[in-house]
């Protein structure tokens, strides 16, 4: 049986420019206000340096840096999430913590739903996430992580997937919540946000 079934998933998600060890990000997940648990061995996530070719018949294809990480989330109702980590450019890293996402629980997998009222739990696990980690931008939304912020129309790994090419205008309505760092703020449109430990800024959009 799959870690994690069936959908739609909400994804909390977050983007780091490299230099960035990925062992050291997912040390520092249980150092949150919510318990987090990694189920795979250390030996497992080095996979992720090692890669594997897009095109596996020719010889000069691009590599691909991708691993998938058993995650149990210790909210208020105990969740399994996968970790989705992505290398999409020679400069940014993608992490994606997916979590079952219907409203209604689904007892034939022992997966809660996320009903309105819980929404709140995630949106204050991706501040804590961004308080412990730092990192450039971040977010909350159904079937959608960081990377449909940017204004780009090609597959990663790509160099047009740069902090630069941010479009928070046109793409702003498909999160629950953003969260940047200030240096990003001239990005934002002129929203209603909220100042995080006058560091980084929230923006929430209306409920499901």
């Amino acid at each position: 049986m799959s870690w994690l079934q069936g959908g739609p998933f909400l994804e909390l998600s977050f983007i780091f420019n490299e230099p960035t060890k990925i062992e050291k990000v997912i040390s520092k997940l249980n150092n949150t206000n919510v318990k987090i648990e990694v189920h795979n061995s250390p030996e497992y996530i080095q996979q992720f340096y090692e890669g594997y070719p897009y095109d596996e018949d020719d010889p000069h294809s691009v590599m691909i840096h991708r691993i998938e990480i058993n995650l149990t989330v210790h909210t208020t109702r105990q969740r399994r999430a996968l970790l989705f980590v992505e290398k999409i450019s020679s400069e940014l890293l993608s992490f994606s913590i997916c979590f079952f996402g219907a409203k209604d629980d689904a007892p034939e997998w022992n997966q809660p739903g996320i009903r309105d009222d819980e929404l709140d739990e995630f949106i204050c696990l991706l501040i804590s996430l961004y308080r412990e980690l730092k990192f450039s931008v971040g977010g909350l939304a159904i079937e959608e992580d960081m990377k449909g912020l940017f204004d780009v129309n090609v597959v990663w790994p790509n160099e047009k997937y740069h902090l630069a090419n941010l479009n928070f205008k046109d793409n702003l309505q498909k999160f629950h919540a953003i969260l940047i760092e200030q240096s990003l703020k001239d990005k934002l449109p002129d929203e209603h946000y909220t100042l995080i430990d006058n560091s980084c800024m929230l923006y929430r959009i209306a409920l499901r």
